[in-house]
């Protein structure tokens, strides 16, 4: 079974690292794959103008807040925006190449993430290869308590791996439960806050967590360590 890598970027000026950071380990990510994958990867690069969330946002014509948590320099708009753009990047990647069996999100910085190698991330795409669910690791269990104000990660976001039969609903799921909670509480939150509402919202979706942190378990416990709850 074939698997693609996805992996996008969305250049913010504001950004506290800074766009040549994000394109040098971006850079780095890609030129480190490229010789395993045999043409397999999906990169997007493109403005903010181009997300699917600032769409939304134009179109709904009425000034959100969003959230900062204790980072307000980082979590701007415009980076919850970019954030919310995976699902509609491997939507687009599967459409473009129907080809493979199964898509892997990789954050386009994820070598600047603690442990973080190129052969941990070889690694797990071999594993994921036979992968038939959605999978998305991250770091607390399942809790109907999300709080607005803070990211709740009970998702990392650094991966995700989703079978190409499950891109669709996956893309639909996060959109409908960003917009509604936007339409909700006029607020714009991080996309794990938006995963987290989306498994208690959308029990209908084969998805499964793994217990990992922001380093390098995001790859190494997977599928090592298996927690359906």
């Amino acid at each position: 079974m074939s698997v693609k890598v996805v992996s996008g970027f969305v250049p913010l000026q504001d950004n506290p690292k800074g766009v040549a950071t994000y394109d040098k380990l971006g850079t780095e990510l890609l030129d480190a794959l490229v010789p395993h994958m045999e043409h397999r990867i999906g990169m997007f690069k493109h403005d903010i103008e181009s997300c699917w969330m600032y769409n939304f946002l134009q179109w709904r014509r009425k000034q959100p807040t969003w959230s900062v948590s204790d980072n307000p320099e980082k979590n701007t708009l415009a980076y919850h925006v970019v954030q919310h753009q995976k699902s509609e990047w491997l939507y687009l990647s599967a459409s473009f190449d129907p080809t493979a069996d199964v898509y892997v999100w990789i954050d386009y910085g994820i070598l600047g993430v603690p442990g973080v190698t190129v052969a941990v991330i070889l690694d797990a795409i071999n594993r994921a290869s036979r992968e038939r669910s959605i999978v998305i690791p991250g770091c607390w269990g399942k809790s109907p308590e999300i709080d607005s104000a803070h990211p709740c990660w009970r998702f990392s976001g650094g991966l995700v791996v989703v079978p190409r039969e499950h891109i669709y609903a996956f893309d639909v799921a996060t959109k409908q439960t960003a917009i509604n909670q936007i339409n909700a509480t006029n607020n714009v939150e991080w996309e794990v806050n938006t995963w987290a509402r989306m498994e208690l919202q959308h029990p209908e979706l084969p998805l499964w967590w793994f217990q990992a942190d922001h380093n390098e378990k995001m790859f190494t416990n997977y599928p090592q360590v298996v927690y359906a709850g």
